[in-house]
């Protein structure tokens, strides 16, 4: 073992390396010292070295790490957990993390960097610029350098643009030198990044201030970042000024411009409103600055939060603590959150306590029973309904409480498909949109990232054609029934049936093999959305390609999905196979690529959906779009008067959605050129807009 024995270059560069794999792994093995100095670190990163650090380990290799104060806050809590447990001596502990093996910690990258540091492989310290000649508030620690170590005293020292993160290591185009001790002429580089490092690691580099991370933590000198407010790493290190005006909200929460905004909007309005806001931009944060800015107003506020499914009911529960919230979350037995929510209300109506947050799901929210406890509600309360489009159904938008002094509905997309009425209801309960924060204006100021649409032409077998074309029929036999605007329960299931077979055509199966054959090795950080009937032959696909996959649907435990994510953000899983329980709530920001073989013409869906994969994440500057597109058969594109209608309905639905993807895409233009042909023939020219 010997870092010397190693074939290195003095360049890695993305366009002709693999930089985990080519450097950071072959070193690691066979390296006993790794010392790193580095911008921004995160777990993420971490993780996507563990094959080299289950060698590096077994040899008991030690890695120092200098980083700037901005951490990821999952991140922070896991280091912290890391010294806890080193320092109380984590063996005795009962379920702690540090009581595994490697290779069981390396299964969950807060878990591996919890382990790494209780076990003393792994030692943190957080670098401050403090030249008192500059404004230090404005300025960052920004180094980037490493050096490798061995038994023998072979040094490899390297220094470049990559952080310590998935971006820097995977994604982004970054490159680096290297140098090694052995080779006389390179000496004298390798000794001074030695020099340097020491000299920052006792904390006696001009113009900075170095701490152990124990002593950050407890100086409050960390900036926590959460998966909400996160930019790529090309934005991140931005000065980030607080606003007076919002002393509010907890230590380390900081609202965009826009969130703010939004804030002051529905306070202007008396408290009652809806916001629209693109999926991605933040929704959840910013109600709950709204929430802490109106529990300051007030000192006394019973809040009731509702959202459409359970496992959002959780993500809202992990979030409300960092606002002071104490939430009671019902939403399963209801004998494990009655008497806790009637003890709330009481001491509530009596101003025995300040503040009481309940966090419920809709179906939970309806039911009589929750709606029996509410109506003891005296005053100061407030309602905050998360994807409030969902109750405006008519059976949920009667039990909407007029209990609630203040009302707070949030959507990306408000107005309800076919149930005008619906979306009237809401608005005369919440009041109307107060704010809106559309997602072409996200990705315009850079909350969402820019997207490459590529649209993929399917054609439906003459079998599905047929079958389509007999349900048409009985659709528009319906259709007058839909003069009011609302469904008819026989009218919905036809075109539910008919949506179902064009999000199964055959060919869409066929293309996407076409599409993935010549680059399975490149994938990474991947989803593919199906129909219920195609998911498992989509997994049979890619797992004969050799993909690293898994299936996220509605059957997995909380638990499970929590685990796929997270292994999906470190790379471990090159891609997710999901149906409709990825489009509301669940967050997949690493996702850099979508196969859309299953489609909605309902705007709310679709938009939802793009709006998820253009999240934002560290090193994550673009995403792609596959979308797949049924169409008629190609000998029928000569059409005869007989199926004309019911093939220009097909590709009037299908150009609807194309077109909404499209207007907003980096490669617009290109993207319509691709159906432009298709659209000439059916004389849709102008369902693509200007050209």
């Amino acid at each position: 073992m010997s870092i010397k024995e190693l074939a290195l270059q003095y360049e890695y560069r993305s366009d002709e390396s693999n930089l985990v794999a080519d450097f950071y792994t072959p070193c690691l093995k066979n390296a006993t010292q790794y010392w790193r100095a580095v911008g921004y670190f995160t777990s993420n990163g971490l993780a996507l070295n563990a094959r080299g650090l289950a060698t590096f380990i077994r040899h008991g290799g030690q890695m120092r790490l200098v980083t700037g104060p901005k951490l990821m806050a999952d991140d922070v809590e896991a280091i912290q957990r890391g010294y806890d447990e080193k320092s109380t001596e984590a063996g005795k502990i009962p379920d702690s993390p540090s009581t595994l093996t490697f290779e069981e910690a390396a299964d969950n990258r807060l878990t591996l960097l919890t382990w790494l540091i209780a076990h003393g492989h792994l030692d943190i310290k957080i670098a401050y610029p403090s030249d008192t000649d500059v404004k230090t508030s404005q300025a960052i620690y920004h180094e980037k350098m490493g050096v490798f170590l061995d038994d023998s005293g072979n040094a490899v020292a390297f220094g470049g643009s990559q952080n310590e993160t998935v971006g820097g290591l995977l994604r982004n185009f970054e490159s680096f030198d290297v140098h090694w001790s052995w080779d006389g002429t390179q000496h004298p580089r390798v000794q001074q990044k030695l020099d340097n490092f020491n000299r920052l690691w006792d904390n006696v580099t001009d113009r900075l201030e170095v701490i152990d991370f124990p002593t950050a933590v407890a100086e409050e000198r960390l900036i926590h970042q959460t998966v909400y407010n996160t930019a790529p790493d090309v934005s991140i290190g931005v000065p980030e000024v607080v606003d007076p005006t919002t002393s509010y909200l907890p230590k380390g929460i900081v609202l965009r411009a826009y969130q703010l905004e939004a804030v002051n909007a529905w306070f202007e309005k008396g408290c009652h409103g809806l916001w629209e806001m693109a999926t991605g931009t933040g929704k959840t944060i910013t109600a709950l600055s709204a929430l802490a800015k109106l529990r300051e107003e007030k000192g006394h506020l019973f809040v009731l939060i509702a959202c459409p499914y359970k496992h959002l009911v959780d993500q809202w529960a992990g979030v409300v603590v960092q606002f002071g919230f104490e939430p009671i979350l019902a939403y399963k037995s209801s004998g494990a959150w009655v008497d806790k929510v009637k003890d709330a209300l009481v001491q509530h109506n009596w101003r025995v306590s300040k503040v009481a947050c309940v966090i419920t799901t809709h179906t939970t929210f309806i039911d009589n029973i929750m709606q029996t406890l509410l109506s003891d509600m005296k005053s100061n309360a407030v309602l905050v309904a998360d994807e409030v489009h969902h109750l405006g159904a008519e059976k949920s938008r009667q039990k909407l409480l007029n209990i609630f002094d203040c009302r707070l509905g949030l959507s990306a997309t408000l107005n309800r498909w076919f149930d005008d009425a619906g979306t009237d209801a809401l608005k005369a309960y919440f009041g109307d949109t107060v704010y809106e924060f559309s997602l072409d204006k996200a990705i315009e100021q850079g909350y969402l990232c820019p997207y490459y649409y590529h649209p993929h032409l399917v054609e439906l077998t003459d079998d599905e054609f047929e079958e389509y074309e007999r349900l048409t029929k009985r659709i528009s036999k319906l259709y007058h029934q839909v003069e009011s605007n609302e469904l008819s329960e026989a009218l919905e299931r036809l075109l539910i049936e008919r949506a179902r077979l064009l999000n199964t055509a055959e060919n869409k199966l066929v293309k996407l093999a076409e599409l993935l054959t010549d680059k399975p090795d490149l994938l990474h950080h991947t989803l593919f959305y199906c129909a219920p009937g195609r998911i498992d032959s989509v997994l049979e696909l890619l797992t004969n390609l050799r993909l690293r996959i898994a299936k996220f649907t509605a059957k997995e435990s909380t638990a499970k999905r929590q685990e796929l994510l997270e292994m999906f953000a470190s790379g471990h899983l090159q891609a997710l196979v999901a149906m409709r329980c990825l489009d509301e709530g669940v967050d997949v920001p690493s996702t850099q690529t979508a196969y859309i073989l299953a489609s909605s013409s309902n705007p709310k869906e679709f938009v939802q959906r793009r709006g998820r994969i253009l999240r934002q994440s560290p090193g994550k500057e673009q995403a792609e779009i596959h979308d797949f597109i049924a169409v008629p058969p190609l000998e029928s594109w000569q059409h005869s008067p007989e199926t004309f209608a019911t093939e220009r309905k097909i590709v009037e639905k299908e150009l609807r959605r194309f077109n909404e993807f499209a207007e907003m895409a980096l490669n617009k233009f290109e993207a319509r050129e691709g159906i432009w042909e298709i659209a000439q023939i059916y004389n849709l020219i102008g369902a693509l807009g200007d050209s």
